[in-house]
């Protein structure tokens, strides 16, 4: 604020001595005198700090803002980063900060400043001299190192002066605070899924089965062929997929064992064949195509052909190479039997193992 002194003086002649030297004859002198002080340094308004990260010791960017106040001729701007904003008291680097490799990469309002000097807690900024106007203004420096005690603030000293080299008379000043934080964490997960069922008959989404795992394919003749299916669903989040493998030895009675062909094979009524595929088929007539929306989960090649049957124990029969949520597959067996086949009552388990390539 400022305040105007008036001082009056009134000087006033002895009327008597007047009357007596100048008959009928007054004067009165008044004397006004003004005195203004010099302008006085203002304060920056709507001052403020943007710290893009908060992070402690974190390389980040400042926009420092504020409104110049006092109508004058403007050439430097003076940033000193201290403990404390109070302009006399010695000024403490914050730990950690550093500004000397900071680039001044954006400015608004009051333009036209480049960095004339900079150290680990010091920027100056210059310009041609120019006038101020009054609308806001706002400074942004990449490459500002952060400070790494979270426990206080930290402040920046702001003056303007008429040099170019923040030396002489402030015009204006202020301060802007800023503090570091460690962050808070916030962490979930969608947890590994794979969900994996087999029966006879089951749903598509493993709700339910029919629970029956046993099968009696009836009476062996080299006169026609014996046939059976079961069914599986499966579905997983994994990255890499599933896989399906068929594992357990083809169906025997004691040492008498009912060969399986290696590779995919037809129907051969009279030979020892035991076989199976994941697909329909109409020699013989039996089973169905893969169910369900996942285009991804397919059979293995050799057990989608149609009509042509295998097993290996260990071979992966189905799979996918990633996310596939539910698919349905229908196993088709054949037993066919040669006249000479050795009597007895001919078995076996198949085991599948579905695994997830998380």
């Amino acid at each position: 604020m400022q305040h105007k002194l008036f001082r009056y003086h009134a000087h006033s002649f002895n009327w008597h001595h007047i009357l007596r030297s100048e008959p009928l004859l007054s004067l009165l002198l008044a004397v006004f005198i003004f005195a203004v002080p010099a302008s006085a340094a203002m304060r920056f308004q709507e001052r403020g700090l943007y710290m893009n990260s908060t992070a402690p010791g974190e390389t980040t960017s400042y926009t420092v803002s504020f409104r110049y106040m006092s109508p004058l001729t403007v050439g430097s701007v003076d940033l000193l980063f201290c403990n404390d904003p109070i302009p006399y008291h010695d000024c403490e680097t914050p730990a950690g900060l550093d500004v000397s490799n900071a680039t001044l990469t954006s400015q608004t309002g009051e333009v036209g400043y480049s960095i004339l000097s900079k150290s680990t807690n010091h920027i100056v900024l210059t310009r041609p001299p120019g006038m101020v106007g009054v609308s806001g203004s706002s400074y942004t420096f990449e490459g500002v190192v952060n400070p790494t005690d979270t426990s206080k603030s930290f402040s920046i000293r702001l003056r303007s002066h008429s040099t170019t080299n923040a030396t002489g008379p402030q015009i204006d000043f202020g301060s802007v605070k800023g503090q570091v934080t460690d962050g808070i964490a916030i962490a979930t997960q969608v947890p590994p899924m794979l969900i994996f069922c087999v029966a006879e008959e089951v749903a598509d989404n493993c709700a339910e089965t029919n629970e029956n795992n046993y099968t009696d394919m009836g009476q062996l003749s080299p006169q026609s062929t014996l046939l059976a299916q079961s069914q599986m669903s499966v579905g997983t989040n994994a990255s890499g997929g599933f896989a399906i493998t068929a594992n357990g030895i083809p169906m025997s009675a004691g040492t008498s064992v009912i060969d399986s062909p290696a590779v995919p094979t037809e129907s051969r009524l009279g030979s020892n064949q035991f076989g199976l595929n994941l697909v329909a088929n109409t020699a013989p007539a039996v089973g169905k195509d893969p169910e369900g929306t996942w285009a991804n989960a397919v059979t293995t090649p050799e057990y989608g052909i149609a009509n042509k049957y295998k097993y290996v124990s260990g071979d992966v029969v189905a799979y996918s190479p990633n996310v596939s949520l539910m698919k349905k597959f229908t196993i088709s067996y054949i037993v066919n039997s040669h006249k000479d086949l050795r009597a007895g009552v001919y078995s076996t388990t198949i085991t599948y193992i579905a695994s997830g390539r998380f």
